[in-house]
C-alpha cells in the first residue's frame, strides 16, 4: 500500500524528444532542395542547373564530392524534390558533376 501511495505522488520526469539527425545524404538533399530547387518552383522557372563543386561550397563539406553525387543521383531525391532529370553531366564523382532538372 505504501509503494502504490509514494508511485501516485512521484513527479513524473519530462519526455525528452529526441530529434533525429539528418544523414549526410538526406541533408545535401534538403539543402539542394530548399536552395535550388523551391526558388525555381516559386519563380516559375522550368529548370534548374547546379554543379557539385556549388553544393559543395555552399555546404561546407570538405571535398565529399561522392555523397554529393550519390545522394542527388537517386529516385529518392527525385521524389522528394519532385523534379525530374534533364541531364547528368561530368564526372560521375567530382566537382565537375552538372546537373539539370525538371521543376515540376
Amino acid at each position: 500500500m505504501f509503494e502504490f501511495i509514494t508511485n501516485w505522488f512521484k513527479k513524473s520526469t519530462p519526455k525528452v524528444e529526441v530529434k533525429k539527425k539528418l544523414s549526410g545524404g538526406d541533408a545535401v538533399r534538403k539543402h539542394v532542395k530548399q536552395r535550388y530547387i523551391n526558388p525555381a518552383r516559386m519563380k516559375k522557372n522550368g529548370r534548374v542547373t547546379f554543379t557539385a563543386e556549388e553544393i559543395e561550397k555552399a555546404m561546407g563539406l570538405g571535398n565529399k564530392y561522392p555523397l554529393i553525387c550519390s545522394a542527388l543521383d537517386t529516385q529518392k531525391f527525385l521524389e522528394f524534390a519532385r523534379v525530374e532529370l534533364i541531364r547528368r553531366e561530368g564526372a560521375a564523382q567530382g566537382s565537375t558533376a552538372k546537373w539539370t532538372f525538371k521543376v515540376k
